[in-house]
């Protein structure tokens, strides 16, 4: 240790010994030529002058030469010691996120691989799939810059707050996976998501500004079957997607019941694309009334589905479906014409309602379409309402606000569908052009038995009043309903005091002059 401290190359320490040894090399030499040779014969070591300066300088020949091999072995040993190093940060590389540091996808398939091929059943570890909340309007109102500072604030929360319990991994995007090792119990689990939960409960402090973000968590465990990373990311996002249904951070768990719901989902999207093209699809239509005169004022489409094996299928089943696949957009084109060309066939003024959902409105032909389908109809613009959710304006603001404003300067009308329930803004009505507010069915019955809600219906009532727009109260199913939101100055009613959605062929018979006005 102390040669290393006063030599520390390793040149230097070869030098040293290479002196040494060519010092005591001419005394072994001539110790060995006395004890072998005969007294008679010559020594092989004459002290000549020559011989003398030979054995004198043998120190340096040696400390010369070890020295050139200390350096060869130093350059070698500083060579793979350089390969060893980039050898381990590009293994390092390989495993883990450049922005966050974090452990990468290929590392989590490595790592779950390796429980796959171990076989323990004492290892059955517990896969969180996370997706951040509002991250997209982060990249998009922020820039990306602020993007990639939130996804290393999180992923450093992360990391200190699960240190002691789980793996934490970056799978791309706004994804991260925590891995439970072990075989954790759901109640060990339970608490972690809790955790996770609670970190997202303080903003994060970026450089400019300050965020506040949540997350949704799909909890899947490895099965003894699973043989991939991908089977349990399948689960967990399966998991993940219904965790974000429910407004604010939270966690589902993969079990029985949601496998049901996936195995019919995917029946479903198997089929779906097929039913179109086998013009499967129909609509029915039901009336919608005006509260004082109980007189048909317009039918809104509602979307069928008849399964040749399944029999009829409602749209909240495959609705969903069609948005997550994208065959929501020819399956809303077909609803847009077919009810088009129906209504055409009605008398005047009852006109039709269809409704649109925000992905149609990213087909920038969506408009156009629209017109379109209105002239080869010859339906006048002002018999047709598009009818969106507020969910709608969550797409693009801009896009949204342009497309539905050319939609009204062409007379088309535009209602704002299941107002009251969700995140529902009057700036929404404000900020974007609405003839018509269709208040939630849910409402219906609540405001008949609870005063609050009864408060929340006048007041809904009372903002269509002040924007100067229609207000249509959905869900309406006996006369004390109809009596209170008459009351209350609604504009329309629907629901099944009016009638039960029906086929096409039997719109006519409300239209007729003598039903026109109907009776309870």
């Amino acid at each position: 240790m102390m040669l290393k401290t006063l030599l520390p190359k390793t040149e230097q320490r070869y030098a040293l010994a290479g002196s040494i040894f060519g010092a005591f090399l001419p005394t072994i030499c001539i110790a060995a030529d006395q004890l072998v040779r005969d007294n008679a014969q010559a020594s092989l070591f004459g002290f000549s002058a020559p011989t003398a300066t030979a054995l004198a300088l043998m120190p340096v020949f040696f400390g010369v030469g070890f020295y050139q091999i200390g350096r060869s072995k130093a350059q070698l040993l500083a060579e793979l010691n350089q390969r060893r190093q980039t050898e381990q940060q590009l293994t390092h590389d390989a495993y883990h996120d450049r922005l966050t540091g974090l452990a990468n996808r290929f590392c989590l398939e490595r790592d779950i691989q390796a429980v796959v091929e171990a076989r323990d059943d004492d290892n059955r570890p517990a896969l969180l799939l996370l997706d951040l909340d509002r991250f997209k309007f982060v990249n998009d109102s922020l820039g990306h810059d602020a993007g990639d500072e939130l996804l290393t604030a999180i992923g450093e929360r992360l990391r200190r707050g699960l240190a002691a319990t789980a793996r934490v991994y970056r799978l791309g995007g706004d994804e991260f996976v925590v891995t439970i090792c072990g075989r954790p119990s759901t109640g060990k689990v339970e608490d972690v998501c809790r955790t996770i939960c609670g970190l997202f409960e303080d903003p994060f402090d970026l450089k400019r500004t300050r965020i506040t973000s949540g997350c949704s968590i799909g909890v899947t465990f490895m099965e003894a079957d699973d043989i991939s990373m991908s089977e349990l990311l399948k689960r967990a996002d399966v998991a993940l997607y219904e965790a974000k249904e429910t407004p604010g951070s939270g966690f589902r768990f993969f079990d029985a019941a949601l496998a049901a719901d996936v195995k019919e989902r995917t029946a479903i999207e198997h089929d779906l694309a097929r039913a179109i093209k086998a013009d499967e699809f129909f609509l029915e239509y039901q009336p919608i009334v005006g509260v004082e005169s109980r007189t048909v004022r317009s039918f809104e489409a509602l979307l069928r589905w008849r399964h040749p094996e399944k029999g009829r299928i409602m749209p909240d089943l495959f609705i969903p479906v069609a948005e997550k696949t994208g065959l929501i957009l020819p399956l809303g084109k077909w609803v847009v014409r077919a009810a088009c060309l129906e209504a055409a066939k009605w008398p005047g003024p009852a006109g039709v309602a269809v409704n649109v959902v925000g992905d149609q409105f990213k087909d920038r032909d969506f408009v156009d379409y629209v017109k379109q389908c209105l002239a080869e109809a010859g339906l006048a613009p002002g018999r047709l309402t598009i009818e969106v959710t507020e969910s709608v304006f969550s797409v693009d603001e801009t896009v949204i606000r342009e497309s539905l404003g050319d939609l009204r300067s062409h007379g088309v009308r535009v209602a704002l569908d299941d107002f009251g329930i969700g995140f529902s803004s009057i700036n929404n009505l404000r900020a974007f052009p609405i003839d018509q507010l269709k208040i939630d069915r849910s409402f219906a019955r609540a405001m008949m038995e609870s005063q609050r809600d009864a408060d929340l219906v006048d007041i809904i009532l009372k903002l269509g009043q002040t924007f100067q727009v229609t207000t249509t109260v959905e869900g309406i199913e006996c006369e004390s309903q109809l009596d209170f939101i008459r009351r209350r100055g609604a504009s329309e009613a629907q629901g099944y005091l009016i009638s039960a959605p029906v086929a096409a062929s039997e719109v006519g018979r409300f239209l007729s002059p003598e039903e026109n006005r109907l009776s309870a």
